[in-house]
This record gives structure tokens, sequence and C-alpha cells, in this order.
């Protein structure tokens, strides 16, 4: 019995001495945090297993543990992962955007004749259409708007087309 007791002692020293080690070379970052959780629940797995063992509960209490962390570890990558993509996402549509009437603006200028005129769309975000063209806002035509209307009709796949005369 006192074998075992100290046998018990000794691995949770070992265990603290590990789990402190691992803390220590772990690089300062948001998973340094979890962990130290982990490290947390398994010496108190360590410390408790032999008292759940006298209720036959604690026989993969360590194997559980680590299986419901890498759990909630996924589902916050995937949680995550989604944002960042959303975000990506909205800044492929910002840059498209802003180049795109960037583009047409040079476009008209050039084939018009003209230095008044600005070009503003909108994009369409929804998974179905995503990329298209919905709108399109000519600003400070100069007596051409129609004729623009038409060019960018005639030449690109857009939907609405507005003239502003300013």
């Amino acid at each position: 019995m006192l074998g075992a007791f100290s046998a018990y002692i000794k691995n949770i020293a070992v265990f603290t001495l590990f789990a402190a080690f691992a803390e220590l070379i772990m690089p300062e970052n948001n998973f340094k945090k979890y962990i130290s959780m982990v490290m947390g629940l398994l010496l108190i797995t360590a410390v408790l297993k032999p008292m759940l063992l006298i209720f036959q509960k604690g026989t993969d209490l360590e194997w559980q543990t680590i299986q419901k962390t890498v759990s909630l570890w996924t589902q916050q990558y995937h949680i995550e992962n989604g944002i960042q993509e959303q975000w990506e996402h909205e800044m492929i549509i910002d840059i498209y955007q802003k180049e795109l009437e960037q583009k047409w603006t040079e476009e008209l200028k050039n084939t018009f004749h003209t230095d008044t005129v600005s070009v503003y769309t909108e994009i369409s975000k929804q998974s179905e259409n995503y990329g298209d063209v919905l709108s399109v806002n000519i600003v400070g035509a100069c007596g051409k708007g129609e004729e623009m209307k038409q060019y960018l009709k005639k030449n690109y796949t857009v939907g609405d087309v507005f003239v502003n005369d300013e």
C-alpha cells in the first residue's frame, strides 16, 4: 500500500514538472492559455484518478479529457476560420469593386474625352451571383450620359446603369 502511494505521489510530481516545463517552452500566443487549461485538467484527473477508481469511473479519464479539449479547440478553430474567411471575401469584393470603378472611370474618360466622370458600382456578395455587378452609377456625365450607359451595357455584363449629370 505504501509503495502504491509513493508511486502515486511520484506520478503527480513528474506530471507537475512536465506541465510546468511545457508551459515554459510554449510561445506567447492565444493557445498558451488553452495548453495551461489542459495541463491543469490532466493534473486534476491524475490526482483524482485513484479516488474515482474506487467508484469505477476513472479508467479512461485522461483520454476523455484530451478528446473533449481537442473537440473544443476544433470547434473554436472552425468559428475563427469562418470569421477569417468572411473577412477575406469582403476584402476581395472591396478590392474588385475599387479596381473595376477605376478601370471603368478611366475607360469612359478616354472613350468620351472628358475629365468629369466617376463610376461607382454595387457588387453582389450573395453566393448564387457572387461578384456580379448589380448596378453602375455614372456621376458627372457632362451630357454624354446615355452614350456612356449604352457603352457599358454593350461591352460589359452589368445590371442597372444610372446616370447622374452634375
